[in-house]
């Protein structure tokens, strides 16, 4: 007897080889043109992108944390970040403190210099924004951040 219910597989639900790839060099794509534009917003700020992103990273904690802890949820490696911390420390954008917990392992504070420099970067990221998101909704923002969390989550556990 022939049904008239197609029976969904899991291969069902797996997108097309060329779009999933079409959509992985989307996403280099979009990281390209990030870091150009984290470079623009730095212009003339003293630092670099890069060394933006690690400075904002090392400022979202409240308390100061390590290079070893900020390179892991940043997903670089800890050598990476230790030499852009310490080119941050050079222009006394963060200080080295010692820690109790671990006498090999300083801990990063951002310094007030760095703090005014962050909300001055920001302030920046804001009017760049502005002019990039008044295109999209929240649901449409919202579907791309869970699936592009979702892919990296399956890599990182795959082949981390």
């Amino acid at each position: 007897m022939l049904s008239i219910y197609k029976v969904h597989t899991m291969s069902d639900n797996l997108p097309n080889l060329a779009t999933f790839n079409e959509m992985m060099g989307e996403c280099f794509r979009l990281n390209r043109s990030l870091v150009d534009v984290a470079q623009q917003l730095t212009d003339g700020m003293g630092v670099t992108g890069t060394q933006w992103g690690v400075l904002g990273a090392f400022g979202q904690d409240e308390v100061p944390g390590t290079v070893a802890k900020t390179a892991r949820q940043m997903g670089l490696a800890r050598q990476s970040v230790q030499r852009i911390a310490d080119v941050l420390a050079d222009k006394k954008l963060i200080n080295y403190l010692p820690s109790l917990e671990d006498k090999r392992a300083q801990l990063v504070e951002v310094t007030t210099t760095g703090r005014t420099l962050l909300t001055e970067l920001e302030q920046r990221q804001q009017v760049w924004i502005q002019s990039i998101a008044g295109s999209y909704c929240d649901a449409d923002i919202d579907a791309v951040i869970r699936l592009v969390k979702i892919i990296r989550q399956q890599i990182d556990k795959e082949y981390s």
